[in-house]
């Protein structure tokens, strides 16, 4: 319960933001800042545990190991988030650069490290209170197995962000053939052009489609295992695993 009423609230938060006064952040899904979808469900993900420690039942292996490697994940990702042209630009300007940087919107419209900051409250929250309240139950079945399909998953969300990279190459080198010889452009203000012209591609409605549809998939993850239901798939599989192991895949190829 309480993980959909901060869910829920996040949204609401976030929608508010978004659809008020320069709340647009051109490119990335439904014009929220980079990595707010991602910041949603990974705070939704880590704080699910409350459920099942408020009736005192085991918490599912899969949402133990997906809580485990998500936050690892996270981190990881969050530590490369500023854009490949940012280095170039501050050294031509570096005042501008430092307004920009002030200027610049954060996952969920909050501050910068608030949703690190939450995890980490998160995990001390949940060490505390099986430490002096109640012994937190755990399963741990096939744990193994599991990491590994979390990481087979990640792996080929890269792979597949791998071959994006290489068409996105060629796509760059035609683009820069394409500028009128005579525009006398630096090769900063090529970059910077080139930039510009990327946010908005199909490439990019495709990326921000894909994280809809996580957010989605993993949303009813969590409402399958709050109700205690689940369906299986073929050869028996989990349809509520499934649609959580997911967001490992997001992981990969969204960085």
């Amino acid at each position: 319960m309480i993980t959909w009423i901060l869910g829920i609230a996040l949204i609401i938060f976030v929608l508010i933001k978004r659809f008020g006064k320069d709340g647009r952040v051109e490119g990335y899904p439904l014009g929220m800042p980079r990595g707010t979808i991602r910041a949603i469900i990974t705070i939704m993900v880590v704080s699910f545990p409350f459920t099942y420690i408020l009736y005192n039942t085991q918490i599912p292996s899969e949402v133990v190991n997906t809580i485990f490697i998500l936050v690892a994940f996270y981190f990881e990702a969050r530590k490369g988030q500023d854009n490949r042209l940012k280095i170039i630009e501050e050294i031509k300007n570096p005042e501008k650069v430092s307004e920009e940087k002030r200027k610049t919107k954060k996952p969920l419209y909050l501050p910068r490290y608030t949703v690190r900051i939450s995890l980490m409250i998160f995990l001390i929250v949940f060490y505390l209170i099986d430490l002096f309240i109640q012994n937190i139950s755990l399963e741990l079945t096939n744990t193994l197995i599991d990491i590994l399909v979390i990481a087979i998953l990640y792996f080929i969300g890269t792979f597949f962000r791998a071959i994006g990279q290489i068409f996105s190459k060629k796509k760059l080198k035609e683009r820069i053939e394409e500028i009128p010889s005579y525009q006398e452009l630096s090769k900063y203000d090529i970059l910077e052009k080139l930039d510009e012209q990327k946010r908005g591609s199909i490439s990019s409605i495709g990326r921000n489609l894909f994280s809809i549809i996580v957010f989605i998939a993993v949303t009813s993850a969590l409402f399958l295992f709050t109700i205690d239901i689940d369906f299986a798939l073929i050869f028996n599989v989990s349809l509520r695993r499934s649609l959580l192991l997911l967001i490992n895949l997001y992981y990969g190829f969204r960085d």
